[in-house]
């Protein structure tokens, strides 16, 4: 049995063309910047609209850690082999 995580598309892999990072922004945060994993399942860069300690956090799959900046998250995702979506830069 394949589990997918609710709220995410995933067909073999593939992405929807027009998936960004603010589609995944919900009332506690803010859906910065989306990267793919290996797979092309999507890792999004999240900022909290509020003052937290650890204001950024990457949620990819099951799973979420959270960062003080916004620079350690993207080596985070760099350290992991994430790749920044490039169709969502301006």
């Amino acid at each position: 049995m394949k589990l997918i995580p609710i709220g995410i598309y995933s067909d073999a892999g593939k992405q929807p063309p027009r998936m960004r990072a603010a589609d995944f922004s919900t009332d506690r945060f803010e859906g910065v910047e989306l990267h793919a994993d290996r797979k092309r399942a999507p890792v999004v860069i999240m900022k909290s609209r509020q003052n937290d300690p650890l204001n950024w956090m990457v949620v990819y799959g099951f799973s979420t850690v959270f960062f003080r900046s916004f620079a350690e998250a993207v080596e985070f995702c760099n350290s992991r082999g994430f790749k920044l979506v490039k169709e969502q830069v301006e």
